[in-house]
């Protein structure tokens, strides 16, 4: 009989927190699970499917890692699923002093997942990424104009969701916009430009354990909520969005994850964007599960689960090729339930 570990879910209220929760959920596995939430009422959403929920401080909170401690202290905690980009980043510099299993990549990793800059450092060479420059003045995007064409896509080389996206296609409308984020936010971010990428927008999770890829999947992003008042289209919460054939990309993206991580272990979600070609490039890899865990799940691929099963009841691990229900969409709304459904080809979205 295996014996019960304890799993700790973090922002388990939260919109990747609850289909973690949700997909581990369905796993039926002999679990305790955890949850740590910031707001009274996101620990009731995540109650349904947790023990115990703990109120804490955010993630970018100065009392956010000693707090994780202790709980995971207190709880006997036997794995993490860190599910915010403030608390890795809080987790970022102690991330090899855990003696419990984390979701997301060691320290080396996990640099290169918070830092843009620093993963298109690592890749660069290899031909995986859009042509880039790193971006400070009028000169430097004059530049990158003529060099990478127009328009450049602008962004902050770190933050989630898109942060400080833009499409530029005039010097002055670049200038103008990475003065006001320095204005609005007190703080000299590092910009980058990128050629401009007009294809499929995709993303490829994988759970990887000391070096081997254990599983990995496909999805493709077909709309944003509220994108229509997002100056780039991009608001980094997808309302819709399907399962994709992974051949052409797993090799691509596995290859960044050992470039940006020689020995990777945790969940690496990888985003990429087609060229003009059709041809897959990296954008970015995100340390935690960053697309739709709840669509993976329902399309024959728990990524919660067999994270789980990999670190904790390695025994138990058997399969290693899932059959991916290719075609499967998912629909979010703000005040519904996901909708699961295979379009027939030629049905309309």
């Amino acid at each position: 009989m295996t014996d019960q570990k304890t799993v700790l879910v973090t922002a388990s209220g939260s919109s990747i927190g609850l289909e973690v929760l949700r997909s581990l959920h369905l796993a039926e596995l002999p679990i305790r699970v955890i949850g740590t939430e910031v707001s009274w009422w996101g620990k009731q959403i995540a109650e349904a499917y947790c023990d115990h929920v703990e109120i804490i401080a955010r993630g970018d909170s100065p009392d956010y890692l000693n707090t994780l401690k202790a709980i995971i202290e207190e709880q006997a905690v036997d794995l993490v699923f860190v599910n915010t980009e403030p608390e890795l980043e809080s987790i970022a510099a102690d991330r090899d002093q855990f003696e419990v299993e984390l979701s997301c990549p060691g320290q080396f990793g996990l640099e290169a997942c918070l830092s843009k800059q620093v993963l298109h450092n690592r890749l660069a060479g290899n031909d995986l990424t859009a042509g880039t420059a790193v971006v400070d003045r009028r000169e430097d995007l004059e530049h990158a104009l003529g060099t990478l064409g127009s328009p450049i896509w602008l962004r902050c080389a770190e933050g989630p969701r898109g942060r400080g996206s833009i499409i530029v296609d005039h010097v002055e409308d670049g200038v103008f916009w990475m003065d006001y984020w320095r204005r609005r936010d007190a703080a000299e971010d590092v910009w980058l430009a990128h050629e401009y990428l007009p294809g499929r927008n995709l993303n490829w999770t994988s759970i990887w354990k000391q070096g081997e890829l254990i599983a990995a999947a496909c999805g493709e992003r077909l709309k944003y909520f509220l994108s229509q008042v997002a100056v780039s289209g991009v608001t980094g919460n997808v309302s819709h969005c399907q399962l994709v054939d992974s051949t052409a990309v797993t090799p691509i993206a596995s290859q960044a994850v050992r470039l940006a991580d020689p020995q990777p272990h945790g969940i690496y979600a990888v985003d990429l964007r087609e060229d003009a070609q059709g041809i897959p490039k990296v954008t970015e890899i995100n340390a935690r599960q960053a697309f739709r865990p709840l669509l993976y799940t329902h399309g024959g691929i728990n990524f919660s689960k067999i994270f789980v099963e990999a670190m904790l009841f390695e025994h138990e691990l058997t399969q290693r090729q899932w059959d991916v229900n290719v075609g499967l969409e998912m629909v979010r709304g703000m005040d519904f339930e996901p909708l699961f459904r295979k379009a027939e080809s030629g049905a309309q979205s």
